[in-house]
């Protein structure tokens, strides 16, 4: 790809409704308990959250002598705003509201918000990945507006992560019915995470993966109250990895991510670098030859910009003596 411009900072869409955890898996993601300062769609920093809430909850009042309904406030919510947290630039996020029965205006808004994002041909402000949030801990787990979004809207190239999060509320749920079924307290403990699952599997993910346009990955994410438990947000970040089908974004979300090591070795066995250059070493074996193979160091070392910083001070006369 040389010569290609490659996009410097990884882009997300994340959707869901206002309880369905989205400041917590953003946080957990950056690594951070601050606010992320707020960008307008022209680059210009609002400030943080509360400040651009109350920015436009002041033009609303001045513009309407009307008392502000929920309905009105929702527009308060821009997709087009950028959220960035100081503790880990390499992450753009953008934010929608989720959607509700018999209203169309916010789906139509996400739609055009990501074919827009589709058709830019700058590749910075392109749309890399949608998570898609759906709250456990709900009367319904899944609406009919958001099978919606999976039956009407086709994402094309961007690959959309289905996150259900307060998984633990399913657990609580299948404890009920495993002991009522006769099993005693510690049996029914035990029993309660793999009879969710088994639930959720059969009951609620047909309803999206069933639809024309299903997900390309789902994470349940579990105690997230527990701000040092981040499985289910590596989880998130692997299946994100795996759905992207392009190198350069790939290793892209590698560098903004890198201090999961986990991924960066999923990434260099995948990438297939390790393979053919096993495959080489035993072919030059069978002839009696062998050649230090600068190309394969590189194609080790990219997927570890953990250690860029250490490799770029490796100058070529370096690499040249170890071979």
């Amino acid at each position: 790809m040389s010569g290609v411009k490659r996009p410097t900072r990884f882009r997300v869409l994340i959707i869901g409704k206002a309880n369905a955890g989205k400041t917590t898996i953003l946080r957990a993601i950056c690594g951070t308990d601050d606010e992320p300062e707020v960008y307008d769609d022209k680059g210009h920093r609002i400030g943080s959250v509360r400040t651009a809430f109350r920015s436009f909850r002041n033009k609303i009042t001045r513009s309407s002598s009307a008392i502000l309904s929920p309905s009105s406030m929702r527009g308060v919510h821009k997709i087009e705003y950028s959220l960035v947290f100081p503790s880990n630039r390499g992450y753009i996020f953008h934010d929608s509201r989720g959607f509700e029965s018999g209203a169309t205006d916010e789906l139509e808004l996400v739609r055009s918000f990501i074919q827009t994002r589709a058709a830019s041909n700058d590749i910075d402000e392109q749309l890399h990945a949608i998570w898609y949030c759906f709250p456990a801990d709900g009367n319904r787990l899944i609406t009919a507006a958001e099978q919606e979004f999976f039956g009407k809207i086709d994402t094309g190239r961007v690959p959309v992560i289905a996150v259900f999060t307060k998984f633990d509320a399913l657990d609580s749920a299948a404890f009920k019915i495993l002991e009522e079924g006769g099993l005693s307290f510690n049996e029914a403990k035990q029993g309660a995470p793999g009879h969710a699952e088994e639930l959720f599997k059969t009951t609620h993910l047909p309803l999206i993966q069933d639809q024309p346009h299903p997900p390309k990955g789902i994470v349940c994410l579990r105690n997230m109250q527990n701000k040092h438990s981040h499985t289910g947000i590596s989880d998130l970040i692997e299946k994100t990895f795996s759905s992207l089908n392009d190198d350069a974004l790939k290793l892209l979300l590698i560098s903004v991510q890198h201090s999961n090591v986990k991924l960066c070795i999923k990434a260099a066995v995948e990438s297939g670098t390790i393979t053919n250059a096993a495959k080489a070493l035993t072919a030059q074996r069978e002839i009696g030859a062998f050649e230090f193979d600068t190309e394969f160091l590189w194609g080790i070392l990219k997927w570890f910009p953990y250690v860029w910083d250490v490799s770029s001070s490796i100058n070529s006369k370096h690499l040249i003596d170890l071979t």
